[in-house]
């Protein structure tokens, strides 16, 4: 279940196309990641969802679990002390759904629905807004200062004093916290204080491209070995796909 919007996600077995799409598109990560989950993922009734009509905050939960439904809910990675005098190589885990548990939204006080529930108000202050869909991100994401365009766009209000401005901030990460965030530890090498960013959408595009970048090999295999066409094996399942490419590595072994 998506934790903003809290609608109901299914995600589908990848097919070669879906890795080939992955692993050639030069898109970066938000677009490459919003096309991806139109691709793979439906609603409880096997509907696609409307990604560029959901909360940006919503498209990284689902990017999240569709690496947690192909590849695992924990995420295994790497970083190193700062300190100079260090510089230890420390392994950094944890799990996709305690994560995405620890950044659930929550309701602030003084938020007003508005009538169209789309918009919210603050109670005493002259001010309406919105949380940023996908498509608002991508609308801003090429354009100069794409956050004041981003804030034009989620934003009915005139001149905002300071002490407004950070109730509005701290309303739109409580009702959408950001999934990009730092990860703090303790080196167990010197005792220094760790912190890693972890930026969930770059992160996952390296990953699943890295996961996949065997599709054209496999391709290449199972047409040599049975005639089928590129089409016909780019649109098996990944697990099927991957069987039949098994099967022929096997059998070239054996002699």
């Amino acid at each position: 279940m998506l934790p903003v919007s809290g609608a109901a996600l299914q995600v589908l077995e990848p097919t070669g196309e879906d890795e080939l799409y992955l692993v050639e598109t030069p898109l970066p990560p938000l677009p490459a990641l919003a096309g991806l989950a139109g691709r793979v993922t439906r609603g409880p009734a096997g509907d696609p969802l409307d990604w560029p009509s959901l909360c940006a905050a919503d498209l990284t939960a689902a990017v999240l679990e569709i690496r947690r439904s192909w590849i695992g809910d924990v995420i295994s990675t790497d970083t190193r002390c700062p300190d100079p005098d260090c510089r230890d190589r420390i392994d950094v885990s944890f799990s996709i759904a305690d994560y995405i548990r620890h950044h659930r939204p929550r309701r602030p006080r003084g938020l007003i629905q508005a009538p169209d529930q789309d918009w919210f108000a603050l109670t005493g202050a002259p001010v309406r807004f919105r949380l940023p869909t996908v498509a608002d991100l991508l609308a801003v994401a090429s354009q100069d200062r794409p956050a004041e365009l981003l804030s034009y766009r989620c934003i009915d209000a005139g001149e905002l004093p300071r002490a407004l401005a950070r109730r509005l901030d701290r309303a739109f990460a409580a009702l959408a916290p950001s999934l990009e965030d730092d990860l703090g530890g303790i080196c167990p090498a010197c005792g220094n204080q760790v912190t890693m960013h972890f930026d969930p959408l770059t992160y996952t595009l390296a990953e699943l491209r890295s996961a996949f970048w065997g599709i054209h090999l496999e391709t290449h295999a199972l047409a040599a070995a049975y005639g089928w066409p590129e089409q016909a094996i780019l649109a098996l399942p990944r697990a099927r796909r991957r069987r039949y490419a098994s099967i022929i590595a096997d059998e070239r072994l054996a002699g």
